[in-house]
């Protein structure tokens, strides 16, 4: 089963609410646009819903998909998330804060260009950046970098790219990098407001977890991703570390 626990929040997070419960009626009216299994599996859509509904965070505006290493699911559960936040009424914004290994951008069958790079570098407007996948999601590529990536990182947080966002009403979900192996990681968690650590099961040792969320800003909740539970073929499991 679920298990819950309060992660500590960021002292950025604004009022705007999450959805009361994300089994309820979408408060979107009927719309052509695909449900969510239509771009994931649909046990991962529904572990996704449980997880979101299970989470209970009021006042979030920005969630990080963080990992400690690669290959852990945390780009397809990013991608859930926003999907399933979308479905019952979020205006959801899904960002590809993986500079170095982007990949949400081709799944999606989204143009490349203009992303967070020409956003970083003053060269598109936030307007021009986000491209629809459908009703209520949009995609911010990971666009051209021009200087280095922790560079442009730098810039967007200077410039508050998702603060402004949230500002317009946005739910921001952003696929972001491992945290081992560089300070990209870190450097693009620092902008979260919340982050959900996913954690794939039997794969990334104890030590490697602790050492990936030490020092973070705000103390992610857990995902554990690729157990066998009562959700079909996998299971959620949320807690604090």
């Amino acid at each position: 089963m679920l298990e819950v626990r309060k992660a500590k929040k960021s002292s950025t997070a604004s009022a705007e609410p999450w959805p009361s419960s994300l089994y309820a009626r979408p408060s979107r009216p009927a719309a052509p646009a695909a449900p969510a299994e239509a771009f994931v599996a649909e046990d991962i859509a529904e572990g996704c819903r449980l997880a979101l509904q299970t989470l209970g965070i009021d006042g979030v505006t920005s969630l990080g998909i963080t990992s400690s290493l690669r290959a852990e699911g945390r780009t397809t559960l990013a991608l859930a998330m926003a999907l399933v936040l979308a479905d019952h009424g979020a205006d959801t914004v899904l960002v590809e804060l993986d500079l170095a290994h982007p990949s949400l951008g081709q799944r999606l069958a989204v143009a490349k260009y203009p992303g967070l790079g020409d956003l970083a570098a003053g060269l598109a407007e936030l307007s021009e950046a986000m491209h629809p996948i459908r009703d209520g999601l949009k995609l911010i590529p990971a666009g051209q970098i021009y200087d280095s990536i922790p560079h442009a990182l730098s810039q967007l947080a200077r410039a508050d790219v998702l603060g402004e966002l949230a500002n317009q009403g946005h739910t921001v979900v952003a696929d972001l990098p491992p945290l081992l192996g560089n300070s990209m990681g870190r450097q693009a968690a620092s902008m979260m407001a919340d982050l959900v650590l996913v954690v794939r099961a039997g794969v990334v040792p104890a030590g490697s977890i602790k050492e990936a969320v030490a020092g973070l800003p705000v103390t992610p909740k857990v995902l554990l991703n690729g157990t066998h539970t009562r959700v079909p073929s996998w299971a959620l499991r949320l807690s604090g570390i």
